[in-house]
């Protein structure tokens, strides 16, 4: 296995009832994380990656951010967290009120764009998308990994 949508879900289901339940405990849970693990590979991954590839990695390999890329992906992000952050208003995770591989999913390039590219603010400036990112990318785990990657760079 290669992908990596694929493998966190492998692992998720090979060590389901061990650690965090990351496809919640119900059928309908299951069913929710698996909608909003839809949405962030086909709606929030597809505007966030652009930004990082030209905000973290172009920089890092000596070139300039291609800034049409850069304005139109932000501005396209902002709208798409704008439905986040109704949704994220009624609930404390993307799949209601546990964490999922939903939430998850989303870490990585978020974790960049505000991390190392220091461009937060779509996320930032949304009460609950903020209150939701915060929640996530303080686990105990991610911290650790988010230690290992900023002493990397």
């Amino acid at each position: 296995m290669a992908e990596s949508r694929a493998i966190a879900r492998y692992v998720a289901e090979k060590f389901e009832g061990k650690g965090t339940a990351l496809f919640g405990k119900t059928v309908e849970e299951r069913a929710l994380v698996n909608q909003w693990l839809e949405v962030e590979s086909h709606s929030f991954n597809p505007l966030i990656e652009p930004l990082v590839v030209q905000l973290v990695f172009a920089p890092m390999r000596g070139r300039e951010p291609v800034e049409s890329i850069v304005k139109d992906h932000t501005y396209k992000l902002e709208h798409l967290l704008d439905i986040y952050e109704a949704h994220l208003s009624k609930n404390k995770y993307l799949a209601g009120d546990f964490f999922s591989l939903a939430d998850l999913s989303h870490i990585p390039y978020t974790f960049y764009l505000i991390n190392v590219a220091k461009k937060g603010a779509p996320f930032t400036s949304r009460k609950h998308v903020n209150a939701w990112w915060e929640d996530i990318s303080s686990r105990p785990a991610w911290k650790k990994v988010a230690a290992l990657a900023l002493t990397k760079e």
